[in-house]
Parts: C-alpha cells; structure tokens; sequence
C-alpha cells in the first residue's frame, strides 16, 4: 500500500488563523510548543503500520500530522480524558476534535462513512458509523470515539491521520508521542463491565499468574476478534480458573519461563473496566478459562 496521502485542514485553518499569523512572526522551539502534552494513550485498538511523515510535503501542503496504516472499521480511542466535537470536511471526510483535559487538542481524520466493507461512502459522518459517542460527549482515557476509515480524499485507503495541537495552537509532530503512548488492549469507558477474549502464545506460567504473548483480542460484550502488534500482558489465576489440562504449568507453584511457547485462547473473568485493565497493566486482568488453540 502506497504510504502517500492527503489530508484535509481548511477547518482547522480558520479556526486557527490568528493563531498561525503570530507564529508566522515568531516560532518557538518544539520543546516550548510541547509543554503541557502528558504521555498518552496510543489513538487505535488495531495493528498499527506507524512511521514519521510528519512535515512531508503534500499536494495541499505540509503534512501537519501523522498517517498510520491501520484495518478498515478499528476502534478509534481517546488519548486522554476531554471532551470531543464531530467535524466534516471534503478532503477530511469524517473527522473529530478531542479538547483534552491538558489543554492539548487532538485532530483524527479520515473516519469511518462506510454501511458495509464494499467502500460505499453512504453511511455519512453520524454516529454508529463514524462516531461511537454522541458530538460533545465527555470522555475518559481509552474510551472507543470512533472508528478507523478511508473517508475523504483517503477513499479506498483506510488509515488515520492524527494531529497534536499543544493549548489548542499550532500542530506539533505526533510520532515522538505516538512512540511512547501506552496501548490500550481494548477500548472501554472507565466503569463499565467487559471480558475478553485472547489469542496468543502461553510464555509463562506458575506462581499464580501466566503470560500470553497475545495478538488477537476480543472484547464482549459485542465487539469481533482483532489483530494487534503482539504483546505480553500477564493474567492472575484466581482459584477456581477453568484451566485445560493439558497445560499443568498454570497451576504449579513456582513461576517459569516455558522452553517452548504453547498456542493458545484465553478469556478473562467479567470486570469493571479501569485504565489499567484497559492499558493491560500486569496482573489486572483475571483468567476465567484457557486451554491449547484448536
């Protein structure tokens, strides 16, 4: 896939324009611009394809966010707590503000506007297509927003093009950000009740706990199984976990590293969704049933 795109500013502009003429007499260093961007969450529930083509010289200008090749329909999340704003534009297609708790302000372009996976365009910018909250909705770090497209000038391409704006003024490189934003596992609001399914290998195990490198996840209720760059999240085994067995190792007393990794699918017991469960932080989420991969 060509890793060429456009993207769509005009809104921004005119929301923007004093703005950009006092930079235009005096432009501060990027450290200056940053202040104030805490470490986020990273925008998509979704194996990402993420390189640095912030600045790269576009038909329509300089590229004044980053692209990331991601799967059609992925769960767009948001990056820290605010408040969000439905936009639409030609060259955009589907966009949305999110006005973080930090100041910061972040743009997602190129949303969802599809009913089916034939690239029809028919669906528009509403919610239950491109948005997964209501315009002007509260949110909370890691909560689904939207969903990824191919809407605008990026028809037939699905992808995300994501801004960093510091205090809501001009856009600063996301990729620094994007590199060291924690990953969410899933997409939940704060307070919900979730499970989910996992795929992946067992690497460790005893102790009362095991490891998954994990690189499909499933979240019910609803929700469709997902591939996601491969990653270790460690599960605590509480008694009574439905463990197949053929894999002793979970129930051993001692903690080992396993010579050979096991497939294998998981799911966890039903919980209240926290940033830490949501983030997969070690030891949050609790085992219900695993047994080999078929």
């Amino acid at each position: 896939m060509s890793r060429h795109r456009t993207t769509a500013r005009a809104t921004f502009v005119a929301l923007l324009l004093a703005g950009l003429a006092a930079a235009a007499l005096t432009t501060p260093a990027a450290s200056g611009r940053e202040q104030g961007v805490p470490r986020l969450a990273f925008p998509l529930v979704a194996k990402t394809d993420l390189w640095d083509n912030y600045g790269d010289q576009r038909g329509n200008g300089r590229h004044a966010g980053i692209d990331m090749e991601n799967p059609w329909r992925a769960p767009v999340v948001a990056v820290e707590d605010g408040r969000i704003e439905y936009a639409e534009s030609g060259l955009g297609g589907c966009m949305l503000y999110l006005y973080g708790r930090s100041g910061t302000m972040y743009l997602y372009i190129h949303l969802n506007n599809d009913l089916t996976s034939r690239n029809d365009n028919k669906g528009g910018c509403v919610k239950d297509v491109t948005f997964a909250v209501t315009d002007g909705a509260r949110v909370s770090t890691g909560e689904q927003v939207a969903w990824n497209g191919d809407s605008g000038d990026a028809n037939g391409n699905p992808h995300l093009h994501f801004e960093v704006h510091p205090k809501g003024g001009t856009d600063v490189n996301p990729f620094k950000h994007l590199k060291r934003a924690s990953h969410p596992l899933f997409a939940a609001r704060k307070g919900t009740v979730f499970s989910l399914g996992l795929r992946g290998e067992l690497i460790a195990a005893g102790a009362g706990s095991a490891t998954l490198e994990v690189n499909r996840v499933r979240q019910y209720p609803g929700g469709r199984w997902l591939k996601i760059d491969t990653r270790a999240v460690k599960l605590t085994v509480p008694l009574g976990a439905n463990v197949s067995p053929s894999l002793p190792q979970i129930s051993d007393s001692t903690l080992r590293t396993l010579k050979r990794p096991i497939a294998v699918t998981a799911s966890t017991l039903k919980a209240n969704a926290t940033t830490e469960a949501i983030l997969g932080a070690p030891g949050e989420l609790m085992l219900g049933r695993v047994s080999p991969a078929p």
